[in-house]
């Protein structure tokens, strides 16, 4: 067995291991009873975080073409997750009043607290974890462009640095970074938004994997870089 597949089996026992855990986080959020730690009406918050996340598109502007119904989803992730943590809590408006068949979720103890531009935020454990997530998504994706910019010359496949781990490190860091986003704060829009979009990068790569091995001239390298190097991890 190779070592992508026992990863991907540990990765699976650690989910099992983790899920009722983080559905019970689920159930605390749309219940209401995260209600103590929202913040509503920081408007100067939504606009700084959706500039600062969406400044992650940046790098593929460089790209010679993109997609930009992709783009527009991840832009759609990124203003409504913070227009609700934020400004508008909508989900936690609709789903408040709504009882789980186990009952009351347990409590969340909120484990360090942290001060950005004059706000308190709380973080729990899973506010934690998501907010990690993100983070690392976030330097996946500047290494990814710093990696480009290093190493691109043209018609040259770049295929060192952390190409040579992941095809498309930049589209896997813009997907943690969603999925770090829906971990901390799983509200419907994010929810629903999240499959979507991971459909959509994943799309992505296939075409622009099929549309380069129609412009290159010698396939053979390019082709043994696509067997040999997973597509996102």
């Amino acid at each position: 067995m190779d070592k992508r597949k026992i990863s991907f089996i540990l990765l699976g026992i650690v989910i099992l291991f983790v899920f009722p855990s983080f559905i019970s986080h689920v159930g605390w959020f749309i219940t209401g009873h995260v209600e103590s730690l929202v913040i509503q009406n920081r408007w100067d918050l939504v606009l700084i975080n959706i500039f600062i996340f969406l400044a992650f598109l940046l790098p593929l502007n460089f790209r010679k073409k993109i997609n930009w119904k992709s783009m527009s989803i991840y832009s759609a992730f990124i203003i409504s997750l913070f227009v609700e943590m934020y400004g508008i809590p909508l989900t936690i408006y609709m789903t408040s009043t709504v009882t789980l068949p186990a009952g009351t979720p347990p409590t969340q103890e909120v484990i360090i607290t942290l001060t950005f531009f004059g706000q308190t935020l709380s973080m729990t454990f899973w506010k934690i974890v998501g907010a990690l997530i993100s983070i690392t998504g976030m330097v996946v994706v500047a290494v990814g462009w710093i990696t480009l910019y290093r190493y691109s010359e043209e018609n040259k496949i770049v295929t060192s640095g952390i190409y040579n781990y992941s095809r498309h490190p930049q589209y896997l860091g813009l997907i943690l970074i969603v999925l770090g986003w829906f971990i901390h704060w799983p509200s419907i829009l994010t929810l629903s938004m999240l499959p979507i979009l991971v459909y959509f990068y994943y799309n992505l790569t296939i075409k622009e994997e099929e549309e380069l091995l129609n412009e290159l001239e010698n396939t053979d390298e390019y082709l043994k870089y696509l067997e040999d190097r997973p597509r996102f991890i």
